[in-house]
């Protein structure tokens, strides 16, 4: 399963605390084709804020993450992490 650095839970939590959202909210990951800055298409990962996990995504403990089943399954290995900076935050997944 996904990992969360405790940076990356205080990030998410941050973010959704500056919102009036519902309790149930959360960050949700989903895999999808990504066009870079060249033009070119890959995999990547998006994440959006969700009112509430989806039918089946799985729902990570340490911070309100719901990852889609099949993301799940890609990201089962990674770590996710964050820096916050006076530009914002970046979210970055490395192996574990």
């Amino acid at each position: 399963m996904l990992t969360i650095t405790d940076d990356a839970a205080s990030a998410i939590n941050e973010i959704l605390a500056v919102r009036e959202l519902p309790d149930d909210a959360g960050i949700r990951l989903t895999a999808g084709p990504t066009r870079a800055t060249d033009g070119s298409e890959g995999a990547g990962v998006h994440m959006e804020i969700a009112p509430a996990p989806a039918d089946g995504d799985a729902v990570l403990e340490k911070a309100p993450v719901f990852l889609e089943a099949e993301t799940a399954v890609l990201l089962d290995d990674k770590l996710l992490d964050a820096e916050v900076s006076a530009e914002g935050t970046q979210f970055t997944l490395r192996e574990q």
